[in-house]
């Protein structure tokens, strides 16, 4: 077995001996490295598989929870994927059919619409006026990337649409990594995680990201959960993994403490 940090390694032991869990994943920097171009990316394939095994498990659940879109995360991640994979940081949500009667997709209002449209328009412009920088369409809410820009551009694009949207009301900001999600839904991680908890009634979840936003998921962690992040920055996730690389590892680490 590969090593973990001892505290870690025993944390991952404290959680694997509840009889019910939720392993939840965060796609993009987590089970892929992060690419330039979001269609690029891929989960790597020891993550992949390590994942399709541990839901195998008994009393075990696999999540993906995701910002991108179901439809992008179905591109990005081959089959077999797990049964549950929420998308658009909980406006999308794809279930096996006993959870899908616990789920009601709401539409978007008419207001809402009419919202999404004024700020996509706004998003739209600045990528237009500025050189790699690109928009991605989510069914509530769009994101301008920056990724590929020149960094000096890439600030003055961001800062842009900050300025832009920050006065329509009922509009979100999300601060990603060389990304800003304006959208219309106002769930996040971390309300997606206590609702599959409550949903799947496990004991203990344990939720690795590297975003920003996937803080959201690890402030509503309790002390019987474990939150991991991936990579350096500040986070109150409890612990930490260089780098989706270690990802495997970690997976096949849990795998042998569920046998």
């Amino acid at each position: 077995m590969p090593e973990l940090a001892p505290a870690l390694h025993a944390a991952l032991a404290d959680f694997a001996a509840h009889e019910r869990v939720l392993v939840a994943l965060d796609f993009d920097g987590t089970m892929s490295p992060l690419v330039d171009r979001p269609q690029d990316a891929r989960p790597l394939p020891a993550s992949a598989a390590a994942f399709e095994q541990l839901a195998t498990s008994p009393g075990v659940y696999t999540a993906v929870v995701s910002g991108r879109n179901l439809q992008s995360l179905n591109q990005a991640y081959p089959e077999p994927r797990p049964e549950i994979c929420i998308g658009s940081h909980g406006a999308e949500r794809l279930l096996p059919e006993q959870l899908g009667a616990h789920w009601h997709d709401e539409p978007l209002s008419t207001k809402q619409l009419q919202l999404l449209k004024e700020l996509t328009g706004r998003l739209e412009q600045i990528a237009a006026a500025h050189a790699n920088v690109t928009v991605e369409h989510k069914p509530s809410a769009t994101v301008l990337h920056v990724r590929q820009a020149a960094p000096d551009t890439a600030l003055k694009a961001l800062a842009q649409a900050k300025a832009a949207l920050q006065q329509l009301d009922g509009v979100a900001l999300l601060e990603g990594k060389a990304v800003l999600e304006a959208t219309v839904h106002h769930g996040d991680k971390g309300q997606s995680l206590q609702w599959l908890r409550e949903v799947l009634d496990v004991q203990a979840v344990l939720f690795v990201g590297d975003d920003v936003t996937d803080e959201n998921g690890f402030k509503v962690l309790g002390t019987a959960d474990l939150g991991i992040k991936v990579g350096a920055g500040p986070t109150v996730a409890t612990y930490s993994i260089p780098s989706p690389a270690e990802l495997p590892d970690l997976l096949n680490i849990l795998i042998f403490m569920r046998h």
